[in-house]
């Protein structure tokens, strides 16, 4: 048996789809090391259910991250080219190391301790029973197994996620400047991170919980499978002109669907998985779905002054009018997808992650929107005990964007020596002060719910001076 200081790392992981607990190497007995990590069996025997790694490996490896390229180019006449690809990417890990690093501290060690909200009292236990001073009050050793406390645990047979992407386009010239392209863009990503909080009850029902647990014996803990899907179909325009006769400008137009299942990436949307046994139920458009897009940008240096398209014929004169440039930025989209929510474990499943969702009764959306009322409350009612809500993930849409950025540029040259010219700039963001409104409070036992309570985008306006030479 080894020693808790040998170098050796002695930590486990749960497997939620055997019930079983998997130890990456063991430790000599509490009684021998009299710190953990250690076994607190008196014979050093491993508790029911858990067993030794294979080769040390708490994750299974892998040999599948083939990642085929194809691309093609056709001329199909003299301004007009047919452009197609397809290839697969594998993560890069950037994301998943930090999956890996949950491990860190797992039984039989105790530097790692997952506790439910404490501030829910019952008649049997009025106060909570962990303290932030004390923490770990048996800290000297572990439990006797790993099932009675949680972690961030993944699934052992866990695989890197792959994206599957492919786009066919034709691209015109439509003069010595301007081109316009047309383009589908599409991909399909596979198994990608499903987080959620499992080995909760099967199915809703009266009570106790734990009786319709897979794995009665583990206590319901957050567990990540690669079992997740995306996908993504765009149509993409694009209009563009370069600089020429005074003028450049670009016209971007996509028009996308973005679905997924359950969670949006780690920093745009929490995992709102309402059944963790029927996932396929919560497929939907993501977090970060934006149908429709415009962007437009132009730079057009205005035709006065000597030597341009109006002059005056006057040298003062041309001066004055003279090299003038301005400038913008347009953005308009759709606003994102988020979820209506509800608190409280009213299906009566054990799970603690905020996962239950309201039913839906009418149509949610109102005409005339406003701060205090951004959508239809009455739309949404508490489910019944012992059901989930019918209310679908990410079925409402927050505010949209419309925003200008406009500057003016002026050239000075300076005579008294050539090539040198001072150029001054007047730069507005948001030009116009549109309000772009936070999305309401989705929570329906929020005193706030339907309600937008914050605001952004107020114009900022800049002036500049800027010397070449």
């Amino acid at each position: 048996m080894g020693k808790w200081n040998d170098g050796t790392i002695y930590m486990g992981n749960l497997d939620l789809e055997r019930g079983n607990y998997i130890l990456q190497a063991k430790p000599g007995t509490c009684a021998e090391l009299g710190a953990a990590p250690c076994l607190p069996s008196e014979d050093g025997s491993l508790p029911e259910h858990v067993f030794l790694a294979d080769n040390n490996k708490l994750i299974s490896n892998f040999t599948d991250n083939w990642q085929p390229r194809l691309g093609l180019a056709y001329r199909l006449g003299n301004n007009t080219a047919l452009r197609a690809s397809y290839g697969m990417f594998f993560d890069s890990w950037a994301g998943v190391m930090q999956l890996t690093q949950n491990l860190g501290h797992t039984w039989p060690d105790i530097g790692r301790r997952l506790e439910g909200n404490q501030n829910k009292p019952t008649a049997g236990q009025p106060t909570p029973t962990i303290s932030g001073k004390d923490p770990f009050p048996n800290a000297a050793m572990p439990p006797p197994d790993p099932f009675s406390s949680g972690a961030w645990y993944q699934d052992p047979r866990f695989q890197d996620s792959y994206s599957m992407q492919w786009n066919l386009g034709v691209e015109h010239q439509l003069n010595d400047s301007t081109t316009l392209s047309v383009n589908y863009v599409g991909s399909g990503n596979r198994r990608l991170p499903l987080s959620s909080y499992y080995n909760v009850a099967v199915t809703p029902g009266p009570g106790s919980a734990a009786d319709r647990r897979p794995f009665p014996y583990i206590k319901p803990t957050n567990f990540t499978r690669s079992w997740s899907r995306s996908g993504y179909n765009g149509l993409q325009v694009q209009l563009r002109k370069r600089f020429s006769s005074g003028f450049a400008f670009t016209a971007n137009y996509t028009w996308s669907k973005a679905i997924d299942i359950g969670c949006s990436g780690f920093f745009v949307e929490n995992c709102a998985v309402q059944d963790p046994y029927n996932f396929n139920n919560d497929r939907s458009v993501t977090g970060a779905d934006i149908p429709q897009m415009l962007n437009v940008n132009w730079v057009y240096e205005l035709p006065f002054g000597s030597g341009k398209t109006w002059q005056t014929g006057n040298a003062a004169a041309d001066y004055i009018i003279g090299n003038w440039q301005i400038n913008g930025i347009a953005t308009f989209r759709s606003g994102q997808a988020y979820t209506v929510n509800i608190n409280g474990d009213i299906a009566n499943t054990g799970n603690k992650n905020g996962y239950m969702r309201p039913n839906l009764v009418s149509d949610p959306k109102l005409d005339n929107p406003t701060p205090q009322r951004w959508f239809n409350t009455s739309a949404f009612t508490v489910p019944e005990t012992f059901t989930f809500g019918s209310a679908g993930r990410n079925i409402m849409r927050a505010d949209g964007r419309a925003n200008f950025d406009l500057s003016v540029f002026r050239v000075f040259p300076l005579p008294f020596r050539e090539g040198m010219r001072l150029e001054f700039r007047a730069e507005a963001f948001n030009a116009f002060n549109s309000t772009k409104f936070s999305a309401p409070v989705s929570n329906m036992s929020n005193s706030n719910f339907g309600k937008v309570l914050g605001a952004s985008g107020e114009r900022q306006i800049q002036l500049g001076l800027k010397l070449m030479f």
